[in-house]
C-alpha cells in the first residue's frame, strides 16, 4: 500500500492557528459539532486517528477519557509526545491494534490526507468494539474549495490533501447521521451568530456505528 507523504510544516505554525482569534473560534464550532455526535460515549478508551499535534486529543484527556493517538507524520507525533499524550505511529488504512480495542475512535480534519478513506473507516470500525462509534470531521464546501486553492499555490499542508464527496461516506453501510457546521465562507468573519443564521457550510462531521455484524 503507498503510504501518504510526510507533510513537511513546522508544527508550532500548525499549532498557531489554534491561538489566532479566528482559528480559535472556528476550532470551537467544529468541536462543538463533533462532541455532539461522539457523545454519549459508551466507555472512556478513545482511540484519535491522524491526531496531528494533539489538539482534539488533549480536549478528551482534559474531560477524563484516556485517548491513544495515531498519527503517520514523525514532526507532528513528536510534538503530540511533547504534550504528554500517548501516540503511536501509524496510518488509518493499517491501524496496529487489536479487534475491539476501543470504546470509540474520530478522526479530525485528518480524511483529506488519507491514501484510501474507505479502508480507513472500515480499520476505525474494526478496532472499536461493538456497539462502539466512530466519528469522523471533514473539510467540505467553500472551506474545500479554499484549501484546494491554496494547494495548488504549493501550501506545505494542503498541497497533499484531497477533499472526498460526502457520498463516500453516507454510502458506507455503517453510517448513521451527519452534521454541519462553519457556515461563514472563508474570508468573513466568524461569528456563532452566523451559525445559526445558517449558510453553505464548510465542515462536515459523521457518525458511523460498530453494528454486530461487522465485528
Amino acid at each position: 500500500m503507498k503510504k501518504p507523504k510526510s507533510i513537511e510544516w513546522d508544527p508550532e505554525d500548525y499549532d498557531a492557528w489554534y491561538k489566532d482569534e479566528k482559528g480559535k473560534l472556528i476550532d470551537l464550532i467544529e468541536t462543538d459539532c463533533l462532541l455532539s455526535l461522539l457523545f454519549p460515549v459508551n466507555g472512556s478508551r478513545i482511540l484519535d486517528v491522524g491526531c496531528g499535534t494533539g489538539n482534539f486529543a488533549l480536549k478528551l484527556r482534559n474531560l477524563g477519557y484516556d485517548v491513544i493517538c495515531l498519527e503517520p507524520d514523525e514532526k507532528m507525533r513528536r510534538k503530540a509526545l511533547e504534550k504528554g499524550l500517548n501516540c503511536v505511529k501509524g496510518f488509518a488504512e493499517s491501524i496496529p491494534f487489536e479487534d475491539k480495542t476501543f470504546d470509540a475512535a474520530i478522526s479530525v480534519a485528518a480524511v483529506e490526507f488519507f491514501t484510501d478513506v474507505e479502508k480507513a473507516i472500515n480499520e476505525m470500525l474494526r478496532v472499536v468494539k461493538t456497539g462502539g462509534k466512530v466519528v469522523i470531521g471533514f473539510i467540505t464546501g467553500p472551506w474545500a474549495r479554499y484549501y484546494e486553492e491554496l494547494g495548488k499555490k504549493g501550501h506545505p499542508i494542503f498541497s497533499f490533501a484531497k477533499f472526498p464527496d460526502i457520498k463516500t461516506f453516507i454510502s458506507h453501510p455503517s453510517f448513521k447521521q451527519i452534521k454541519f457546521c462553519l457556515k461563514t465562507p472563508p474570508g468573513q468573519q466568524v461569528s456563532w451568530e452566523r451559525e445559526r443564521m445558517g449558510g453553505s457550510p464548510g465542515f462536515a462531521c459523521l457518525e458511523f456505528v460498530k453494528r454486530s455484524m461487522i465485528e
